[in-house]
């Protein structure tokens, strides 16, 4: 997973408010590319250093088995493996590597080397990677005598509930956006009179045409003339 560099700063600086703006910026880089190469949340490696050495890179155990920033076991480190007794009498070469987990983007490297290498155990042996599965294997809970492996112990949910602190602190899931309102379209207004279409406008019956009045004094005049010629025309009775 992916975090901003600002996050995983924010949270160091809430185990070590004093840390150089700089040195938290290094551990930062190289804290990311780890945890995206290695696929886990870069988040939960600022909460286990929280509670193994609050972001101080040189601090030793007091058995001395353990070293710098994730408190890596040098005992099965490098050339410290073939060492008889890396604690008391290391060889030179076991002495480097001891000394080089005192770099903290060294054993931020190796720590999340650490961090894969339990994600794989423990897939193999549960089928499972969720954190709290692989967090109880880097912490050293397991009795493989008896056959239990990757079982979170006490410190596994301290850490796992302090990472959840730490999202809900600085990278919050994003709020959905809320779902627009369905709109209606208005009522009808049942108390509005429906707009209706003007008649056609009738025309004057009392009002004739040119034309009409000009057909009708056409038809008048053949009995006019008929009238006039009847009273002129001389009277066919026969005088005695």
């Amino acid at each position: 997973m992916i975090r901003p560099i600002a996050v995983l700063v924010a949270g160091m600086l809430l185990s070590r408010p004093g840390m150089p703006k700089d040195e938290a910026n290094r551990y930062a880089r190289v804290l990311a590319e780890v945890a995206a190469a290695r696929g886990f949340d870069p988040l939960i490696a600022v909460a286990i250093v929280h509670f193994e050495t609050q972001w101080r890179p040189t601090l030793v155990s007091a058995d001395g088995e353990d070293h710098g920033l994730g408190q890596v076991r040098a005992r099965f480190a490098g050339a410290c493996r073939d060492d008889a007794d890396p604690v008391n009498a290391p060889s030179e070469a076991c002495q480097r590597v001891k000394d080089s987990l005192l770099d903290g983007a060294t054993n931020l490297r190796r720590m999340g080397a650490i961090i894969a290498a339990n994600m794989e155990f423990c897939k193999v042996r549960t089928g499972s990677t969720k954190a709290e599965r692989w967090l109880s294997g880097y912490q050293g809970y397991g009795d493989p005598e008896r056959g239990r492996f990757c079982e979170p112990g006490p410190k596994t949910r301290i850490v796992l509930d302090y990472y959840k602190e730490l999202v809900a602190k600085l990278a919050p899931p994003p709020k959905p956006a809320p779902k627009p309102k369905a709109t209606r379209p208005p009522p009808p207004d049942h108390g509005a009179e429906p707009t209706r279409a003007a008649p056609p406008t009738s025309p004057d019956r009392g009002a004739k045409t040119q034309a009409a009045k000009k057909l009708e004094t056409t038809k008048k005049a053949p009995r006019a003339k008929a009238s006039k010629a009847h009273a002129t025309r001389p009277s066919q009775r026969k005088t005695r």
